[in-house]
């Protein structure tokens, strides 16, 4: 992984740089195969609209995947969400319990996404939404959106496992829209050179910018608090995600002030000992407050912390170009037939 320091990583660093390029170039090779027809991609039922990245997690797909949701909603579709349920235990994901507290739709688990939106389909799914998508090939997508996360857009410039890059950038040629999320935490010129570049690689694509709004907090019982609570006090704030530099941002930007911030794995499983070094950090730096995503909180129950434990509540607003990427959205629900005219059913 890029950052690695000292004799180790200097060691480490060639190696995992040919072991990426291999992966870079299978992934390259088995992209091109689908682009050409030599692997065949399975059509669903009903339109799929698939939401993904070319960087391992963190770029804010699961807010993503819920507001495409909620834009299918409000034009009368009945959408379902497919996951393939990643580290998934007793049937259950953390990206799956999520999305089943943010979307008043069904959610399927199935890493067979081919099967997954079949089950999607014979429950009344009229579109299918997939969540971490963008690789999976197998599934053909009628609009394929890809989040580009702008505080860390290629992934250290290295494919796994030197950096974090599922693919090369030039796999965003087969991108239908190019969403840049956290468009807010960087500077103008440099979303400017940004969107420069992903036009190069994505010509064919629209391009749009969103930001992560922090819109309230859940306290342990659930109950929603007003997001100002946290301005002006001592946190610690901890989470596993696969860039945790924006929510470390996000909690800055509502006034915290974060005095600790812990980044455990993506994915990460809490246990016991994990609390316990948090309560000690939080001893040390006389926090008054904890602070978490929603994506972490669905792991911690049953687990004790000393002080409060707040989920900082995040939603995905489109910030520039909606229109036309709420457009590309509803294009794909099912239209209400047009009403006959008088006499339209006696012509044949």
């Amino acid at each position: 992984m890029a950052g690695r320091g000292g004799r180790r990583g200097a060691w480490l660093r060639p190696w995992l740089w040919m072991a990426g390029r291999s992966y870079g170039d299978m992934m390259a090779w088995r992209r091109w195969n689908y682009r050409t027809g030599i692997y065949r991609s399975r059509q669903a039922d009903v339109p799929v609209i698939c939401v993904g990245n070319i960087t391992t997690g963190g770029t804010g797909k699961t807010p993503m995947v819920a507001w495409v949701v909620e834009q299918l909603a409000a034009v009368g579709a009945s959408p379902a969400i497919v996951t393939r349920g990643y580290k998934a235990r007793e049937g259950k994901s953390d990206e799956a319990e999520m999305l089943s507290q943010l979307c008043d739709c069904r959610v399927v688990v199935n890493a067979d996404r081919v099967a997954g939106a079949k089950t999607a389909v014979v429950a009344g799914a009229d579109v299918v939404v997939l969540d971490d998508g963008y690789q999976h090939r197998r599934l053909k997508r009628d609009l394929d959106i890809v989040l580009i996360d702008a505080t860390n857009p290629f992934g250290y410039g290295y494919v796994l496992p030197r950096g974090l890059l599922r693919e090369r950038p030039a796999a965003l040629k087969d991108a239908h829209a190019v969403v840049i999320t956290r468009s807010d935490q960087i500077s103008p010129d440099e979303l400017a050179d940004l969107r420069g570049k992903l036009k190069e690689y994505a010509p064919g694509a629209s391009m749009h910018a969103s930001a992560h709004r922090p819109v309230g907090l859940l306290d342990e019982r659930g109950e929603r608090l007003d997001v100002s609570e946290l301005a002006g006090k001592r946190v610690v704030a901890f989470c596993g995600l696969g860039n945790p530099v924006g929510f470390f941002g996000t909690v800055r930007q509502v006034g915290a002030c974060a005095l600790a911030e812990v980044a455990y794995d993506d994915h990460a499983v809490y246990d016991d000992k994990t609390v316990e070094q948090i309560n000690e950090l939080a001893d040390s730096t006389d926090a008054e407050v904890l602070v978490t995503t929603q994506k972490d909180a669905v792991k911690l129950a049953g687990l004790n912390f000393d002080r409060p434990l707040r989920q900082l509540m995040v939603l995905m607003t489109v910030v520039d170009g909606r229109y036309e990427l709420v457009a590309k959205i509803a294009a794909l629900a099912p239209q209400e037939p047009e009403p006959a005219e008088e006499g339209d059913e006696a012509a044949e």
